[in-house]
């Protein structure tokens, strides 16, 4: 693996930090490429600063869930100490903390979040497809072994951070390449279908949460868990977000239905 791009006396570039950024201007580049299409009344400069907000919600939203729920630090100045470090990030803290973040500026800006949804989606996709590959670089969210009854073959790897010599799902790409495709699908649909972009923030929801609930079978590292020992803490977060979404959608249409 490589989990160090470039390293120059004391400065050190991080592959995952690389592709975290790489995968940021990536999604900014989507957005920017549907915003006179799903939500022209969203101006230029507002959406870069939109962007801005998100970037540091979402880099700031991984690290905390990781610490919680990862490296279990509570104590209040060890908290802060770790949250202005560098360390391990959890996607879906992220995703949360966007969520919420994007929920307030379309409050305040009266604008439908069904909309917001549709043009972040599919360039929020691509980043994590993106970010994805950062992880396999520096050996992180590895998958399980692979079966005894498997040969190890081209799509099977080793990672040497691990020092096991152990064939494993290449876990990390499958969901890089998933993220990455299906967001490239969902921006030329929207770009495609002008008037029918709506379904998009549905399609991309869905998708991602069910193979996110799928592919956690195949990681290999602590997943950590929800009820009980029968899923995953990112599992668990799979079901949640994907059950307020269609609650989130259905009352929608009950409301719309009854004016």
């Amino acid at each position: 693996m490589y989990p160090i791009i470039i390293q120059y006396g004391d400065f050190v570039l991080a592959s995952w930090h690389l592709f975290f950024v790489i995968g940021a201007f990536a999604a900014w580049f989507g957005i920017n490429s549907l915003r006179s299409t799903i939500l022209p009344e969203l101006k230029e400069r507002e959406l870069d600063r939109l962007f801005v907000l998100l970037y540091i919600c979402g880099y700031f939203g991984a690290r905390i869930f990781s610490i919680l729920f990862e490296e279990k630090i509570y104590n209040p100045l060890a908290f802060i100490k770790a949250l202005f470090s560098f360390g391990s990030m959890t996607l879906y803290g992220g995703i949360i903390a966007v969520t919420i973040a994007t929920l307030i500026f379309s409050y305040r800006k009266n604008l439908a979040i069904i909309r917001i949804a549709s043009l972040f989606v599919g360039p929020g996709l691509i980043a994590i497809g993106i970010g994805r590959i950062g992880c396999f670089l520096n050996g992180d969210d590895f998958g399980k072994a692979i079966p005894d009854q498997l040969s190890p073959s081209w799509w099977t790897v080793q990672f040497p951070n691990l020092g096991d010599s152990i064939y494993r799902y290449p876990v990390q790409l499958w969901e890089a390449a998933f993220g990455i495709l299906s967001g490239l699908l969902l921006i030329i649909l929207a770009r495609r279908f002008p008037t029918k972009t709506l379904w998009v923030a549905d399609a991309g929801v869905i998708a991602y949460t069910s193979a996110r609930f799928v592919l956690e079978y195949y990681r290999g590292d602590e997943r950590g868990y929800f009820l009980g020992s029968v899923l995953s803490t990112s599992q668990g977060v799979s079901i949640l977000l994907l059950a307020i979404w269609i609650t989130f959608r259905l009352r929608s249409s009950l409301k719309t239905k009854t004016l």
